[in-house]
């Protein structure tokens, strides 16, 4: 991590350094607060999106999603404070690997949602493996696994892939050096590249995460 603790490049006299405004921070704290109220809205009881079989298991939606909203809202205070001086007086690794983990996490659940909720669309069934609800007939569960796939792909996984890529941005943002910049986009791309890798594997094998 040496080189992301590295000066910034020299600049010409009276040029300012556009990139470290602090707008992507914003837009970023924004999203994910924005992000947080869908967690919020289901950890109070909602019900929209929120597939049958998990309807059946209410209180560890309800539970999951409390989680969740919390871990949400500690990221954008984490992210926020990157605005502030004394982030530039912790070590880097410490103010950088929450923003890595979640950046990783969140671009390859998309990834790897995108193309497993694709192939199930195109009738590869066994791409995704959707708990089952008891009690429900196969036709009235085909169709929920159909809405939840579709509304997956055109909501659900955008909205990881763009709360990855922002979390990506403000820590490249964040970084001073231009080696460390390159340096940590290439990490994130591979982070990406090893679970989504990894996951692949294990659906070959015909073992499953669940990434929902």
């Amino acid at each position: 991590m040496a080189a992301l603790d590295k000066k910034p490049l020299d600049q010409a006299p009276g040029k300012a350094d556009v990139t470290e405004g602090p707008w992507p921070v914003r837009l970023t704290v924004g999203f994910t607060l924005l992000y947080m109220a869908i967690h919020v809205y289901w950890a109070e009881g909602g019900t929209w999106g929120v597939p049958l079989a998990a309807q059946q298991n209410a209180d560890a939606v309800r539970n999951a999603n409390w989680v969740v909203s919390a871990i949400m809202l500690i990221g954008a205070a984490w992210v926020l404070a990157l605005n502030h001086r004394f982030a530039r007086r912790m070590p880097s690794w410490v103010v950088l690997a929450p923003l890595w983990g979640g950046a990783v996490i969140c671009v390859s659940h998309a990834v790897f949602g995108f193309v497993t909720k694709s192939l199930y669309l195109a009738g590869m069934h066994g791409a995704v493996d959707f708990p089952k609800a008891v009690g429900v007939d196969e036709t009235t569960l085909a169709h929920d696994h159909h809405v939840s796939a579709v509304r997956d792909l055109w909501l659900f996984e955008p909205c990881f892939l763009i709360q990855g890529l922002l979390l990506a941005l403000v820590g490249r943002q964040f970084i001073r050096a231009a080696t460390g910049r390159r340096a940590w986009s290439w990490s994130v791309l591979l982070g990406v590249a090893v679970v989504d890798v990894f996951g692949l594997l294990l659906a070959l094998s015909n073992m499953h995460v669940a990434l929902g």
